[in-house]
């Protein structure tokens, strides 16, 4: 009889679930339909007024030299003990320091990093990891290779095959996502945990489920879900897309300074364009979105969440709405007048944040602050300070 009881007290909350489910699939795959009928729409206008260069792009034969520059760090190779994957990694620093270990986004690679390797390399053992299958690292073919577990374990085994039991983990967009999650998974491995631009996972199902409209907005993840066509349309007029989304005016690097050069955009382009290398990048968007259903626990590590102001990647709003699921100390910046490339675009005003939340020279408590930091008043505080551990 009790058994029974408690299989009908279950019962409505289990209708609840799969409901939600439900119209979280519907968002999903009605933003993705959405976003799709416009992108046809735009390949066959192009198509029919420019078919070469619509239909026309390189591959990429040989590193420029951006990926190459010695004073950016030692490149080396690992081999994940799980999968047996090799991946590339760029390292500074002393390897008897405590890791830092760098988790990038899409379409990036680990020269996303090269502002944070070069400036914390004085004190820690930083590394920035080539995800698996992208920049330099291997790239399985099969979408069930990018689970969540298996991407998880590779972030497990980055760490004990440099020889640390734990690290300082950084994680920006996707591998903001995957630094949560693994966080929430081994937080014996975490020293403390930096997120950039990159919501909790529950969080972006709450402010998807809230307003769908605003799911708009990261319709991109949305049309990722499907097969062939993303990678078609990436590709196309030698990947303007890829370009558009890192240089363009209304998503791109806003700081003039720091815009990318021809050289730089390169830099991502590079491995991108060889043969499977946007499927394997792609293959995130795919298994990761399908994750952050009912991943609603608390992270306990201490953390930092730094948001850039003018992100038109994401959801409006995600960066507050992150709160409610860290129940460590932790504190959040938004920097005013920055894209959703936060660490390219204001990397003074990121590595000053990260010096004094690793000093402890910032506000962490029990309970979210937001700080608002223009470059001018980071770029004071760097001149004035010593970084000295």
């Amino acid at each position: 009889m009790s058994r029974y009881l408690m299989h009908l007290l279950l019962f409505p909350t289990r209708v609840s679930l799969c409901f939600l489910s439900l119209l979280y699939w519907i968002v999903v795959y009605g933003t993705a339909a959405i976003t799709a009928c416009l992108v046809l729409i735009r390949i066959i206008w192009n198509g029919f007024w420019d078919p070469y260069g619509t239909f026309h792009w390189t591959v990429r034969q040989q590193p420029p030299a951006c990926l190459r520059d010695p004073a950016l760090g030692k490149h080396a190779y690992l081999y994940g003990r799980s999968s047996g994957l090799r991946f590339h990694y760029v390292t500074k620093g002393d390897h008897r320091k405590p890791l830092m270990l760098f988790l990038h986004g899409f379409p990036e690679n680990w020269y996303s990093w090269r502002y944070q390797l070069v400036e914390f390399s004085r004190c820690y053992h930083t590394v920035a990891l080539d995800l698996r299958g992208c920049g330099n690292s291997e790239a399985p073919s099969q979408l069930e290779d990018y689970s969540l577990e298996k991407l998880l374990y590779d972030i497990r085994d980055t760490i004990d095959e440099l020889g640390h039991t734990s690290c300082i983990l950084v994680g920006h967009d996707w591998g903001g996502m995957l630094a949560w999650h693994f966080a929430l998974e081994r937080p014996d491995m975490v020293q403390r945990l930096v997120i950039m631009n990159a919501p909790h996972p529950a969080s972006w199902l709450d402010a998807v489920l809230r307003r769908p409209s605003q799911l708009l907005r990261s319709g991109h993840a949305c049309f990722f879900q499907l097969p062939f066509l993303p990678e078609i349309a990436l590709s196309l007029e030698d990947f303007k897309l890829v370009r558009s989304m890192l240089c363009g005016g209304r998503v791109g690097i806003r700081n003039r300074a720091r815009r990318l050069t021809e050289a730089q955009l390169e830099g991502y382009l590079y491995r991108l364009s060889h043969p499977g290398a946007l499927t394997a990048s792609l293959n995130y968007y795919r298994s990761l979105l399908s994750n952050t259903l009912y991943k609603h626990q608390d992270v306990a590590v201490t953390s930092m969440l730094i948001w850039g102001e003018e992100d038109n990647i994401l959801v409006e709003g995600m960066s507050g709405g992150t709160r409610p699921y860290v129940r460590g100390p932790v504190v959040v910046h938004t920097i005013p007048d920055c894209s959703h490339w936060v660490q390219q675009d204001q990397p003074e005003v990121v590595n000053n944040l990260l010096w004094d939340f690793l000093l402890d020279r910032d506000s962490v408590s029990n309970h979210t602050t937001h700080g608002l930091f223009s470059s001018a008043s980071a770029s004071g505080a760097l001149n004035g300070d010593s970084r000295n551990l």
